[in-house]
């Protein structure tokens, strides 16, 4: 029998972590049978003051979806979870996919609805019932997941490694001598960028050969912040702005070091970190969600509640100077490559109907 799939989420062109997890996911699910796509991501520009009902709209067109494909073979409907009131929409589409006799897969991306439980995540594990399964980016959210509702689920542990492509860079010009530090994210203080700032002005006030590479979106008060850091760091602090395609790739070529000092409550598994990996970048992060899951040997992982500064610069310290720097990049991209290569045959294997 032919195996169908009624994938539902939000997708691009709205760019943001979640999103292009959804959009890689949806990928790999068509390789695994028939799959129509629904995108009820909410609208950008203009429309964006229409955000909820246009959702709604979205959310319904999803569900007349699933009615229509509900005896296409044997029906799968794959839902990427939001968060927040967003769960409303999630609850809903998770009901009528039961009442359909479909198999419903969860994707969790976020620790909104974990670190304090929500009566919405209650209702929607009440609607899908034996038919809901989930799929967990790390067991520590699985973990987390189970002691807040108090509920054994049945699911599947499939990393963000799985959307994040293994990444070729070139050599490091041997006559460089300083390292370069980098973050990207969408830049609040939230996501680490005061404390990004304060780390290239205590690197360059110890004298260190550290140069600061900073890139991603910003708002106006951030970029206050950002053009008087750079009016002050001179050449010590580069900010790149939003980046996007080969930029966004020239970013990870040009750091060593990708920093990010994160104290975002619903972090989960961020994929910049994967995709600093990906290029043999080694890692600073604070310990939030699922991050000690991405990090290992080459890494430093500061506990959530650690200084970041003075750990980070003592550990950039030891780095410098950095006389096997390619063979470093090298290790990591390889270690990166085996992750991933495990990630997508997790996530295969969720679609499984054989197993």
């Amino acid at each position: 029998m032919t195996h169908h799939i009624v994938a539902i989420g939000q997708l691009p062109p709205a760019l943001n972590g979640f999103s292009l997890a959804t959009g890689e996911m949806v990928t790999l699910l068509s390789e695994a049978g028939n799959v129509t796509v629904c995108n009820i991501g909410p609208p950008s520009g203009k429309l964006s003051l229409l955000k909820h009902p246009i959702r709604f709209i979205r959310v319904l067109g999803a569900c007349l979806q699933l009615f229509r494909d509900r005896k296409r073979g044997e029906p799968t409907c794959y839902l990427a979870c939001d968060g927040g009131l967003g769960l409303i929409y999630t609850s809903l589409v998770v009901l009528v996919a039961r009442l359909l006799a479909y198999r419903i897969e969860l994707h969790h991306h976020s620790f909104s609805y974990i670190h304090r439980p929500m009566l919405l995540m209650r209702c929607t594990l009440a609607f899908g019932g034996g038919r809901l399964r989930h799929i967990f980016p790390c067991d520590v959210m699985r973990d987390r997941f189970t002691d807040t509702y108090q509920r054994r689920t049945s699911c599947s542990i499939v990393s963000n490694a799985a959307f994040v492509m293994p990444m070729e860079t070139p050599d490091i010009p041997k006559d460089r001598t300083h390292l370069t530090i980098g973050m990207l994210s969408n830049l609040t203080p939230e996501k680490g960028l005061d404390t990004f700032i304060a780390l290239a002005r205590q690197a360059r006030a110890e004298g260190l050969q550290i140069k600061a590479v900073l890139a991603g979106p910003a708002g106006k008060v951030e970029r206050f912040t950002i053009d008087t850091a750079v009016a002050d760091l001179g050449c010590a602090l580069d900010y790149r702005g939003p980046l996007y395609g080969e930029a966004k790739v020239s970013f990870y070529r040009d750091i060593d070091v990708f920093v990010f000092p994160t104290t975002y409550d619903n972090e989960a598994q961020p994929l910049v970190i994967f995709e600093a990996k990906a290029a043999g970048n080694a890692v600073i992060s604070y310990d939030r969600g699922c991050i000690r899951k991405q990090v290992d040997e080459h890494d430093l992982l500061v506990p959530a509640n650690g200084e970041f500064v003075p750990t980070a610069l003592a550990w950039l310290s030891a780095l410098l100077p950095e006389p096997a720097r390619e063979p470093r990049r090298e290790a990591i991209r390889q270690a990166y490559r085996d992750r991933h290569a495990k990630a997508r045959a997790a996530a295969s294997a969720v679609f499984d109907w054989h197993r």
